[in-house]
């Protein structure tokens, strides 16, 4: 992470002196559903929230000239040893709006099937999870999913109002 700081010039011409951000690498946010439908999210300990809290596969895009797309891949293969018959791009998004933040490329992975075992090399101890659709809705609804990102994820996969404008502005 690095603090920018910028002269910005608004939209109606004023312009604002010593405007500090936040700047953090860009990242990948891959729901993945199992080829019978089930969805493997993690279980695992994140500081921002301070507790163990329900996750998807992600990670930042660290590896110089890899496309979203290849990091996801990569991540996926990393954290869960999974590879997906099909990958839907749901976009990119500006995390902490005026404070700069990070980009978070969203991703849906259909017909996933283990073939490693899990090799992230994170930190935090990690427990994935399969769950229906209903079970992570519920899980949700207790408040296991704890980051913004993830439920974001989650609301535009199993909102199909959602999907189809996002599939037009996409489109």
């Amino acid at each position: 992470m690095r603090v920018g700081v910028d002269t910005v010039e608004l939209p109606d011409g004023r312009v604002v002196e010593n405007f500090y951000q936040l700047r953090q690498p860009a990242f990948v946010c891959i729901f993945p559903e199992m080829e019978d439908g089930r969805i493997l999210a993690m279980r695992q300990y994140r500081h921002g929230p301070k507790r163990v809290c329900l996750t998807f596969p992600g990670g930042h895009m660290d590896k110089p000239g890899e496309s979203a797309l290849e990091t996801a891949k990569r991540e996926l293969m990393e954290e869960t040893g999974c590879v997906a018959e099909r990958w839907t791009d749901l976009g990119a998004y500006t995390m902490y709006a005026n404070a700069g933040g990070a980009t978070s490329h969203m991703f849906h992975a259909t017909g996933c099937r283990r073939v490693a075992e899990p090799d992230s090399g994170d930190l935090e101890e990690t427990r994935i999870e399969l769950l229906t659709k209903p079970e992570l809705l519920a899980a949700a609804g207790r408040g296991e999913i704890a980051l913004m990102t993830q439920i974001t994820l989650l609301a535009m996969v199993t909102s199909p109002e959602l999907m189809a404008a996002i599939g037009k502005a996409a489109g």
